[in-house]
């Protein structure tokens, strides 16, 4: 007579090996799950560091574009520009352009329009300022800018500083504990 059962070596998997597998796997799953949540956050800050660089060379452009008033602006210039408050632009070192300033924030529409005669290199360096801190303050609300000129060897420049508050992802349990706001700088010097 022949037996009918199959022999040992031929089972199959027990449930505990499954259930070990099951484990293993779930564990991977988990590992793949945070990495892709770091990735997430992290293009989020990238995505973030690059629209303020294209803002920062989007005013660049405005004070090359307007050489007229930066290449004869006054050294110590300095301009701030705060989005949460009202107004958001100030400057000091140059009345001309603290009048530009008010006259743009006042009167928007004075520089856009081709038949105006009266909208002097001030009044546009003003409403440029006037207009680029509405693009940041729709990119970044919390930002603050900063624009220092300086004069050296007869030649001007200006520093362009944008600080804003950017929140990290954090890959450990260690660094969880951590504040996971960072200020961040940029800074870009333009030569008009």
């Amino acid at each position: 007579m022949r037996r009918t059962g199959t022999p040992s070596a031929a089972r199959g998997f027990s449930l505990v090996e499954v259930l070990v597998a099951l484990i293993v796997v779930s564990v991977g799953l988990l590992g793949i799950a945070k990495m892709q949540a770091l990735l997430i956050a992290d293009s989020g800050v990238s995505r973030v560091r690059a629209l303020v660089a294209l803002e920062a060379s989007s005013l660049a452009a405005s004070i090359h574009a307007n050489r007229d008033y930066w290449a004869s602006a006054p050294a110590g210039l300095s301009v701030s520009i705060n989005p949460a408050n009202a107004p958001a632009v100030s400057a000091s070192g140059d009345a001309t352009l603290s009048s530009g300033i008010s006259a743009a924030i006042a009167n928007p529409q004075a520089c856009e329009s081709t038949t105006v005669t009266y909208c002097t290199p001030a009044n546009m360096a003003g409403y440029d300022l006037a207009q680029w801190s509405l693009a940041m303050q729709t990119l970044l609300p919390s930002a603050t800018s900063q624009i220092l000129c300086q004069d050296a060897n007869l030649q001007v420049y200006c520093t362009i500083t944008i600080t804003w508050t950017e929140t990290l992802a954090n890959a450990t349990v260690q660094e969880q504990g951590s504040a996971a706001l960072q200020n961040q700088s940029y800074q870009l010097v333009v030569s008009p």
